[in-house]
């Protein structure tokens, strides 16, 4: 993992099999995403569930 600018985190598919776990806690401690790319393209973004639960009800996405 590692900081890059306008992101706070930024983890690899690879990092994320190997060290799922630290990301986890990672959000979880400080309320952001970490940008999980696949060769080094952007793919997803690991949030954690009250971070979800809040863009969710902003959003107003339902029950999706």
């Amino acid at each position: 993992m590692y900081n890059t600018e306008g992101v706070d985190a930024v983890a690899t598919i690879t990092e994320l099999r190997s060290e799922t776990s630290d990301l986890i806690d990672h959000v979880q401690s400080t309320n952001n995403g970490i940008l999980i790319q696949k060769n080094n393209e952007p793919h997803a973004v690991l949030i954690s569930w009250e971070t979800y639960k809040t863009v969710k009800d902003e959003l107003d996405l339902g029950d999706a």
